[in-house]
């Protein structure tokens, strides 16, 4: 910085001048104050995390050679979870053709099988032992 001539008169607001010139050129003082954030939008609350898609279900019971409820057709959208629980007085297997899924059914007990309908079409779900046809799934 220069110096100022011994003949140069220093009004407050010069001095103050040169005091905020010498102070922004040297980099002394406080340092800036970061500019204020712009607005945003709300952030999000937080909320539960997705649940699974509700599954339908299908109970069939075998007791005595009958089939309950009554051999018939199921229809689910494609996509759709499905969860299957059969209940049979002796044992079996059940089997769900075009998915090939089987399930081994000892007397009073229950199996359960879930799975998400993905292939279209109409597909018959029997016992295997005893060769009873249980029902159709359509899926479409």
């Amino acid at each position: 910085m220069r110096a100022l001539h011994p003949s140069t008169v220093l009004t407050p607001a010069t001095a103050l001048t040169a005091i905020l010139a010498a102070a922004l050129l040297t980099g002394c003082g406080e340092p800036a104050a970061s500019p204020a954030p712009e607005p945003t939008a709300a952030a999000p609350t937080a909320t539960a995390p997705p649940t699974a898609p509700t599954a339908t279900t299908i109970d069939i019971t075998v007791r005595d050679g009958r089939i309950t409820p009554r051999p018939g057709r199921i229809t689910v959208k494609r996509g759709e979870r499905v969860r299957i629980t059969v209940t049979s007085d002796t044992a079996d297997e059940f089997h769900l053709h075009g998915y090939d899924r089987t399930l081994t059914l000892r007397p009073g007990t229950p199996a359960t099988l879930e799975l998400t309908c993905d292939l279209p079409g109409v597909f018959e779900a029997e016992l295997h032992h005893s060769g009873a046809r249980m029902f159709e799934l359509q899926v479409g």
